[in-house]
């Protein structure tokens, strides 16, 4: 397992290596990614984490950009979007044709782009990449490097970003209901976003 804080590297190994997991930092915990047209590293996933990768994946992109060739984004959410990106807030949007299914799950996708600097640059040089936290089921979520490392997670590299600020995962709102419901509350209050959509 390759350890380094070089992100061209652990690019380099998503984009050449079928199949290929890698750890990195994101604005709460280390996540573990795989590229979204990666099918096999995205099975990978789910037999290194076990059944909690099963139930959907958060894919990380870089750019709005990016976020409109993945999803269907009208003017409502794409205008709330932009108030809360970069930021941890994952919003699930109706898919477009051709993702995974375990990425897009009765046709909708969780979405979200990292303000985290090597999380951010790691996407714009590998494409979009999942996120799940890296650790086993059922253990905490890791914060630093030498832990994911540690951990006994079968990967082929960890991005060393030093120690991620931990606390809340990133809020997790359904936008195609509107206002937006929240799914799972985070580092943002739903009552924040909720309250935001109604002026987009």
């Amino acid at each position: 397992m390759l350890v380094t804080c070089d992100v061209a590297a652990v690019a380099a190994i998503l984009n050449a290596k079928p199949g290929a997991v890698v750890a990195y930092p994101t604005e709460t915990f280390y996540g573990l990614g795989a590229r979204i047209s990666d099918h096999d590293g995205i099975e990978r996933i789910v037999s290194i984490k076990g059944r909690d990768a099963s139930k959907g994946m958060i894919v990380l992109a870089s750019s709005m950009e990016e976020v409109l060739s993945l999803a269907e984004v009208d003017l409502k959410q794409k205008a709330l979007l932009a108030h809360f990106w970069p930021g941890p807030l994952s919003a699930v949007l109706r898919a477009r044709p051709g993702l995974h299914p375990l990425l897009a799950p009765g046709g909708r996708v969780a979405l979200r782009i990292s303000p985290h600097p090597l999380a951010l640059a790691l996407t714009k040089a590998a494409g979009p990449v999942t996120s799940t936290s890296a650790n086993p089921s059922g253990m905490p979520p890791a914060a630093d490097a030498p832990t994911v490392a540690g951990s006994g997670l079968d990967i082929d590299a960890v991005l060393d970003g030093g120690r991620t600020p931990g606390g809340l995962p990133s809020t997790l709102m359904d936008l195609t209901t509107w206002p937006p419901a929240c799914l799972r509350e985070g580092a943002i209050t739903s009552r924040l976003v909720v309250e935001r959509s109604e002026d987009a």
